[in-house]
């Protein structure tokens, strides 16, 4: 079967090259909440998981959301088709794949693990992007980048099924701690305290 290319057909792809490319020939550890088929993995493991140190961790359930467009996936062929796109990286352990929940996920990760990169794009709720934000920017180096997509997206259904109110309420809770270098169809910021 043939999924949406969201990466691809979104801003996304414009997002990273711009501000991970600069990346490409650094030691850099990458988190992403959130894989679906991994067309994001590919474009990371391709273009800036140069450095032999470098890898991405991918966390998602790979069970959908309440999103009406997941309902009608097999979710099951699904992670088959991340699994094929990205076989390589998964057998060099360049891409280490987490089937969990991201609060799990950030539970059982001990203090030592920072990232460089945090990516978030699980589920949509605002309380699950609030915590997933939390978590990220806790788990981000100084001067890392942690970008949200689907900013500009809505279900809806109310505020509590969008991204937006709660990467704004974060964005007003970290005044001072982060600075945003991308405000378009996603929130990206970069971590300064």
């Amino acid at each position: 079967m043939t999924y949406p290319n969201w990466f691809e057909s979104t801003i996304a792809k414009e997002n990273f090259e711009r501000n991970l490319l600069p990346l490409a020939d650094k030691e850099i550890k990458c988190l992403q909440i959130g894989a679906y088929t991994g067309d994001a993995t590919k474009w990371m493991v391709d273009n800036i998981l140069k450095h032999p140190h470098s890898f991405l961790v991918d966390v998602d359930t790979w069970e959908g959301s309440d999103e009406p467009i997941h309902h009608n996936m097999n979710w099951k062929d699904v992670y088959k088709t991340y699994e094929e796109k990205n076989a390589e990286a998964l057998a060099d352990n360049k891409v280490l794949t987490m089937e969990m929940t991201s609060d799990r996920y950030f539970a059982g990760i001990g203090d030592e693990q920072i990232f460089d990169f945090i990516y978030v794009d699980g589920d949509h709720t605002a309380f699950a992007v609030l915590r997933d934000g939390s978590n990220a920017y806790d788990k981000l180096k100084v001067g890392g980048i942690l970008a949200f997509d689907d900013y500009g997206w809505s279900m809806g259904k109310g505020d509590f099924y969008d991204p937006r109110y709660a990467i704004d309420a974060l964005c007003h809770l970290l005044v001072g701690k982060v600075e945003k270098i991308e405000d378009n169809y996603q929130l990206w910021l970069r971590k300064i305290v």
